[in-house]
């Protein structure tokens, strides 16, 4: 008999179709139990005191009120003793209450025949079944426990239609209040049932709302490979840390020296692997007051709050030595780690700026060598928090549209007439201003950002040459650009979507090692001249100048660095830089290329490369770089016959 118990007790519980246990009931239903079981004696009691003491009271009303009495004691009994398996209480309280008013009807249908009696016990029915519906929700109770309320509905039911018909079978005649009551009992019945489970499972739904909603709080704050806080923890922590009166803290920045060999070489579980150790390792040493937390890859951040800078540094002593002691055992590879240390509020009140700081520390020591701990410097430092911060912003500055175009234009020397403009790149930020190129241009070639912003200027200047039919339009190229695999592509997708025919289009390449010594860049500068497309080295003569280089290379132009200009007028460097411009003059000519003069700024800089032959010349003495606007009412400008070229300090409008 208990063994049945128990599988019935498993059935009502679980329900047929949700086989994972439930979540033990709150603490608050136990009050309520305790509470609410009392009254519900009392109630019972009091019922049995003023009855009618008809048979029906003294018969059957008495017992069933004596073993549902005793039921309701024994279980709140177990509550107030803290029975640990409380939803066996739950259950137990509503299959008594069931039991009780199906065996009431039961019996009111086999031995009660008076209209008033049955009435008068309809009624008192009546108002248990709502009361028990609605205990569901004050109990919180398991969804499936419907299940049984279903069965009770069913029962009571079916019972009704007993005690309805039970006087057709004697042979009497209908009783309107017995049926009216009967109508009453099954409506209320259905109805509180229908309500309670749409609102369960509203409560339900919008419980499992507020859980996904929680979990996804927490995935957004927390790392699931280390369980560590992430960064929008830590900058919260930072921002609550840092206000007025905030007592001194310590920021470790911490990286793990080579992690991308490790996965390079023994597979991403292996660095998976040294994450997570080091992460217990980092928390372990760190002391209980501090916080470990996990920004990307391989680097983490530890806070040390209340600290001196000599108790900062000692603590950053022991994680750069010990800490990398395990995670190096457990993969078999020996691991080192590299800190960058900033305080506050020595260093920055600023959360941001906090970062930032230790940001730039750590990669002084990467620059240094690596494995060392390295303390943030304002004045050392100064250069690279320039460069992170530049990188920050320029990742944004083509969607904010913040770079712009001018066009400087290349002037052929023996008419004076404009057959080229540069395109030059422009920063201007809303709040660090006008930004230099040669500021900006590095950091984007070692951010990466040198390709988007380079396809940008590439369509833009393509676009705006097409309304200059008789200019060559020229191109700044990065070798980082032209060693990559699409960016033959990508020229050709500028020239197809503007109309701009090819030979219209010369790509500027400034002179470096690779632009000699790589044979992928010999193959693309090929790919790009069998399209049609022009090809110039830029500023030749400030770096490698590898004049022999030049014959095997398919070159349209070169341009004279403006330091060879410049020494033309200086009697010191004359000589050479007159050697050199005659020596390239030459090899272009042979060639078929053309030779252009940068830099000139002055009458004497423009006489000097005329008597050498330079074809064309480029500087501001000539003109200054140009809106298209501009560009376009200087060309109009121009006159129509060759005449003597004005002096280049007259030239500039």
């Amino acid at each position: 008999m208990k063994t049945v118990w128990k599988r019935f007790i498993h059935w009502a519980y679980m329900g047929r179709t949700d086989p994972s246990p439930a979540a033990p009931l709150p603490e608050t239903w136990r009050l309520s139990m305790l509470v609410v079981l009392p009254v519900l004696v009392l109630f019972i009691g009091a019922l049995q005191v003023f009855s009618r003491q008809d048979t029906w009271d003294r018969t059957y009303d008495l017992p069933l009120n004596g073993v549902l009495l005793f039921l309701l004691s024994s279980i709140w009994v177990a509550t107030a003793q803290r029975w640990k398996d409380q939803t066996t209480l739950a259950l137990t309280l509503l299959l008594s209450c069931a039991a009780f008013l199906t065996v009431k009807l039961a019996l009111l249908a086999a031995v009660v025949h008076e209209p008033a009696v049955l009435v008068a016990e309809l009624i008192e029915t009546m108002v248990w079944l709502p009361t028990l519906f609605l205990w569901r929700l004050v109990a919180d109770t398991p969804r499936s426990m419907i299940n049984v309320l279903n069965a009770l509905l069913g029962s009571v039911a079916v019972l009704s239609g007993v005690i309805l018909l039970a006087p057709l079978l004697r042979g009497e005649a209908l009783q309107p209040d017995v049926m009216r009551a009967l109508l009453h009992l099954n409506l209320s019945a259905a109805v509180t049932l229908h309500l309670t489970s749409l609102f369960m499972r509203r409560h339900e739904d919008l419980g499992q709302r507020r859980g996904e909603q929680n979990a996804l709080r927490v995935l957004s704050s927390t790392d699931l490979l280390t369980g560590l806080p992430g960064r929008t923890r830590l900058r919260e922590d930072l921002g609550r840390m840092t206000q007025p009166g905030s007592a001194a803290f310590a920021l470790l920045h911490v990286d793990v020296d080579g992690f991308k060999i490790v996965n390079a070489t023994l597979g991403h579980p292996a660095g998976d692997t040294l994450l997570r150790v080091l992460a217990g390792e980092l928390e372990r040493l760190s002391g209980p007051d501090a916080q470990v937390y996990r920004l990307s890859g391989d680097e983490f951040v530890v806070l040390l709050p209340g600290v001196t800078p000599e108790q900062a540094d000692w603590a950053g002593q022991v994680i750069l030595h010990e800490a990398a002691i395990e995670p190096s055992a457990r993969v078999g590879v020996e691991t080192t780690l590299s800190i960058g240390l900033t305080l506050y509020p020595h260093d920055s009140s600023d959360p941001d700026e906090l970062l930032r700081h230790a940001d730039s520390a750590l990669f002084a020591v990467k620059r240094a060598g690596r494995r060392r701990l390295r303390r943030y410097h304002p004045e050392q430092d100064a250069l690279t928090e320039r460069s992170q911060l530049l990188a920050g912003e320029l990742g944004g500055a083509l969607h904010r549209q913040e770079l712009t175009l001018v066009f400087q234009p290349v002037y052929r020397l023996a008419d004076h007439r404009i057959v080229k403009a540069e395109a030059l790149l422009r920063w201007t930020h809303p709040t660090l201003g006008r930004v230099s190129p040669a500021e900006f241009i590095p950091v984007a070639e070692r951010s990466g950002l040198i390709t988007p912003i380079g396809t940008w200027v590439l369509n833009e200047a393509c676009r705006a040459a097409l309304a200059w039919p008789d200019l060559t339009i020229s191109v700044n190229v990065s070798a980082v650009q032209l060693l990559q695999f699409e960016f033959r592509a990508t020229v050709q997708a500028a020239l197809t979507r503007s109309g701009l025919p090819p030979a219209r289009l010369e790509l500027e390449l400034t002179e470096t090692a690779v632009l000699y010594e790589d044979a992928r860049t010999a193959r693309a500068l090929h790919e790009l001249r069998e399209m049609g497309v022009q090809i110039s080295i830029d500023d030749f003569g400030s770096g490698y100048s590898n004049l022999m280089r030049l014959r095997t290379l398919p070159i349209t132009g070169v341009k004279l660095d403006r330091s060879i200009t410049a020494d033309l007028t200086d009697p010191a460097a004359a000589q050479f830089a007159q050697a050199l411009t005659q020596a390239v003059t030459g090899i272009a000519r042979n060639l078929g290329a053309d030779v252009t003069a940068e830099g000139i700024e002055t009458p004497a800089h423009l006489n000097a490369v005329r008597a050498l032959r330079c074809q064309l010349g480029q500087g501001y003495g000539l003109a200054l770089p140009l809106g298209a606007a501009a560009l376009t009412e200087r060309l109009q400008q121009q006159p129509a016959q060759p005449t003597e070229p004005p002096q280049p300090g007259r030239l500039v409008h």
